[in-house]
C-alpha cells in the first residue's frame, strides 16, 4: 500500500493516516470476535504492526525518489543527451577533415609488390613472344610525391575545413545550451505546478474546514441546507482542481525526464527551494545587443558561411584560368620472372634480374588550359556569387533576428518582473481580504458564494504571483545567456 501511495505522490503524513486508520480497522473487526485477554495480545500486535508500517513507510520515501536541484539536472542531462553526442561525433569527424587537409601539404610516398602466375599459352617476358610454358613473375614498385603549388586548392581546402571545424564548434556548443534550455523550462514547469498543487491543497483544505462549520451551524439552525450544498459543492470543485494539478505536475515531471534522458530506477524528485527576495539588477539592453551581435553563435556561424561562400567564389573564379600543378613525383620499380615446367630454360638469377629490369621515372608537374567546357565553369561562378548573396542575406537575417529575439526577452523580463511586484500585492490584498470574509462566514454574516468567490480571487492571485515569479526567473536567465553566461553557469551561481 506504501508504495502504490508513492506511485501517486501521496505525502507522508496521508500515507502513515492510511496505515493508522487500516491497522485499527482490522483490530475492531476481530475484537468483535474475540475475548478481552486476546484483544490485549491483539492490540499489542496492532501497534507493533503500525509502528514498523510507518518505519518502512518513511524509510522507503527516503530512498525511493532521487531529489535533484537545477543544476545537477543540467549536469545529468549533458551527460546523456543522446543530441550533444551527436555533436562530439560531427566535431570528431570535422577535426579529422582538418588533419587531413593539414597533411596534404606533406610529402606521400607508396610502396607495392605484385607476383603473379602463368600458364598455358602467354607471352615470354624474357623474349617478349607468344609461347606454351609456365611462369612466374613478380615486381616491386616505390614512390614519393612532393607538392609544391597546385593553384590555391590545398590552401583553399584547408580554410574551408579549419571553418568546418569552427562551425561544429559553435554547433556542439549550441546543442548543449539548447538541452540545458530545455531542461530548465521542464524544471521550472516541475516549480510551477508544485506551486499550483500546494495552493490546490491550501484551498481544499479551507473549503473543508468551512464545511465542517456548515454542518454544525446546519445542526444548529444557523445555516439552510441550500448553504451545506452550496459549500459541498466547493469541496467537490477544490477537489477537481487538486487532481487536475496533481495530473498536470506528473506530466511536467515526464517532460523533465524525457529532456534529460533520465533513466534512473528510482522515481525523479526536485528541488523546490528556488526563488527571489528582490528585483535583481540587471545589463542595458544595449549592452546585451552588442555582445550578442558579436559573440553569440548564431551570429559567428552566419559570418563563416560568408567566409566559406567567398572562397568557393575565388576557386570558381580560378577555374576559369589556366591550371598549373607543380611538384615533384618520384617513382622507382623492379621485376623478376622465371620459367617453371619441362621446356624450361635458364634465367638470370634474382639478384640480376632485380638489378636489370629495375626503372624510375620523375615529373615535376603538369598545366592545363580551358577552352570549352560547356560554360560548366562560367555557370559554377555565377552560382558561386548567388550563393555568396544568400549567404549574407542569411548572415543579415540572423542578426535581425538574434536582436528581435533579445529585444523580446528583455522586455518580458522587465514585464514579468513587473507583474510579480504587482500580484506580490495583489496576493497580500487577497489574503486579507479571504480571512475577513472567513471571520465573517463563520458568524453567519455573508453567504457561501461571497466566500468562495473571496477564496478564487485569493486562488488565482497566488497563481499568477506564482506564474510571473518564475517566468521573470526565466527570462533573466535567457537575458543572462545572451549577455555570455551560459544557463549551467546561471544555474550554479543562483541555486
Amino acid at each position: 500500500l506504501s508504495n502504490f501511495l508513492t506511485l501517486f505522490k501521496f505525502s507522508i503524513f496521508a500515507k502513515c493516516l492510511c496505515l493508522i486508520h487500516l491497522t485499527f480497522l482490522a483490530r475492531f473487526r476481530h475484537t468483535t470476535t474475540t475475548n478481552e485477554e486476546t484483544d490485549k495480545n491483539d492490540m499489542k500486535q496492532a501497534i507493533l504492526t503500525l509502528a514498523v508500517s510507518i518505519f518502512l513507510t518513511l524509510f522507503s520515501h527516503a530512498s525511493f525518489a532521487q531529489q535533484m536541484n537545477l543544476l545537477e539536472c543540467m549536469e545529468y542531462a549533458l551527460e546523456n543527451s543522446l543530441s550533444i553526442k551527436q555533436s562530439e561525433n560531427n566535431l570528431s569527424n570535422a577535426e579529422l577533415a582538418k588533419k587531413e587537409a593539414v597533411a596534404a601539404f606533406f610529402p606521400s610516398a607508396s610502396a607495392s609488390t605484385s607476383a603473379s602466375l602463368g600458364f598455358g599459352r602467354s607471352i615470354d617476358p624474357a623474349t617478349n613472344t607468344y609461347t606454351t610454358i609456365t611462369t612466374f613473375s613478380n615486381s616491386y614498385n616505390g614512390g614519393v610525391s612532393i607538392p609544391i603549388f597546385s593553384v590555391r586548392r590545398m590552401i583553399s581546402s584547408l580554410k574551408m575545413q579549419k571553418l568546418s571545424y569552427e562551425s561544429s564548434q559553435s554547433s556542439l556548443e549550441a546543442t548543449k545550451e539548447n538541452v540545458t534550455r530545455e531542461v530548465m523550462s521542464c524544471y521550472f514547469d516541475v516549480l510551477y505546478y508544485l506551486g499550483m498543487v500546494d495552493i490546490a491543497k491550501q484551498r481544499l483544505e479551507a473549503s473543508q474546514r468551512s464545511l465542517e462549520l456548515v454542518r454544525v451551524q446546519f445542526e444548529l439552525g444557523q445555516r439552510s441546507r441550500a448553504d451545506m450544498h452550496e459549500v459541498e459543492a466547493t469541496v467537490a470543485s477544490n477537489e477537481s482542481t487538486l487532481i487536475s494539478q496533481q495530473n498536470s505536475l506528473d506530466m511536467s515531471y515526464i517532460s523533465l525526464r524525457s529532456a534529460m534522458n533520465y533513466t534512473g530506477e528510482k522515481p525523479l524528485e526536485i528541488d523546490p527551494e528556488i526563488g527571489i527576495e528582490s528585483i535583481v539588477s540587471c545589463p542595458s539592453l544595449d549592452g546585451v545587443l552588442d555582445y550578442a551581435l558579436e559573440n553569440h553563435y548564431t551570429v559567428r556561424n552566419a559570418d563563416r558561411s560568408v567566409r566559406s561562400s567567398e572562397i568557393s567564389l575565388s576557386n570558381a573564379k580560378w577555374q576559369m584560368a589556366p591550371s598549373l600543378s607543380s611538384g615533384i613525383s618520384f617513382s622507382y620499380g623492379t621485376s623478376y620472372y622465371t620459367r617453371m615446367g619441362k621446356l624450361a630454360v635458364p634465367v638470370d638469377d634474382w639478384a640480376t634480374q632485380m638489378k636489370g629490369n629495375r626503372g624510375s621515372g620523375l615529373s615535376l608537374g603538369s598545366i592545363s588550359i580551358p577552352i570549352f567546357s560547356g560554360f560548366s565553369r562560367r555557370n559554377n561562378k555565377i552560382r558561386a556569387q548567388n550563393n555568396l548573396r544568400n549567404a549574407e542575406i542569411n548572415a543579415e537575417n540572423a542578426r535581425r533576428s538574434l536582436q528581435t529575439d533579445i529585444t523580446r526577452a528583455y522586455q518580458q523580463m522587465q514585464g514579468y518582473g513587473a507583474q510579480y511586484i504587482a500580484n506580490r500585492k495583489r496576493v497580500e490584498t487577497a489574503r486579507v481580504a479571504y480571512q475577513g470574509m472567513e471571520q465573517k462566514f463563520e458568524q453567519g454574516m455573508v453567504s457561501p458564494l461571497d466566500l468562495q468567490t473571496s477564496s478564487m480571487a485569493l486562488l488565482q492571485a497566488e497563481a499568477d504571483m506564482l506564474r510571473t515569479r518564475l517566468s521573470y526567473i526565466i527570462q533573466c536567465r535567457i537575458v543572462d545567456y545572451y549577455n555570455g553566461v551560459s544557463f549551467i553557469e546561471s544555474a550554479a551561481i543562483k541555486k
